[in-house]
């Protein structure tokens, strides 16, 4: 075949064309995915300064207000999460159980109810149907996305960060998470403060 037919073929042969789509499609999919991969996944996000969010003020479903900078000595572990978020329920389990084990150990989880309309009547349902045994975050959506972007953002759902317990910003992750991932997280930094003391 000679160089002008295969050009020909090329330009106009409906299924080279198709096919050219396809790989194309595949190759913007496959550089998004490494993108997410490399950016999405829990990532050392660390900030030489507590994060800026430490003084804000942050309402519980109960009614107690708090702020990250009174959780100054623990390392901190803050979950976004909505209801109608289906991984953000299968992580839950796994929170519960690492609060047990944790609890007393210099850690705290906060679980910051985002992007979500649940009142805090169905909110206070929800957390006694799923025996979530750490305090609940809920408020006015503008106030809490404030709170994310002042924790690096928050970009899906479910997103988990890390703060030490200077409250500097460690890491972030996005997506589900379960109690042996928390773990590891959290055991360097109790070591090293261990190790300090």
């Amino acid at each position: 075949m000679s160089v002008q037919s295969r050009q020909k073929s090329a330009n106009g042969d409906p299924s080279i064309l198709h096919r050219r789509a396809f790989v194309a499609a595949w190759w913007r999919w496959g550089v998004a995915m490494l993108c997410f991969v490399a950016l999405g996944w829990w990532s050392g996000a660390a900030l030489a300064d507590p994060s800026p969010g430490m003084e804000r003020v942050l309402q519980t479903v109960d009614g107690k207000t708090l702020r990250l900078s009174d959780l100054r000595g623990k390392v901190v572990l803050v979950n976004f999460w909505a209801t109608w978020c289906p991984p953000c329920l299968e992580e839950i389990p796994e929170f519960v159980r690492f609060y047990q084990k944790y609890a007393d150990k210099g850690v705290v989880v906060l679980g910051v109810n985002f992007m979500d309309h649940a009142s805090p009547e169905q909110l206070t349902q929800f957390i006694a149907k799923h025996q979530i045994n750490y305090p609940i975050i809920h408020g006015d959506p503008a106030h809490l996305t404030a709170v994310a972007q002042a924790l690096g953002g928050v970009f899906g759902l479910p997103v988990t960060k890390l703060l030490d317990q200077q409250g500097r910003l460690v890491a972030s992750h996005m997506g589900g998470v379960n109690e042996k991932e928390m773990q590891h997280w959290v055991e360097p930094l109790l070591t090293t403060a261990s190790a300090v003391k």
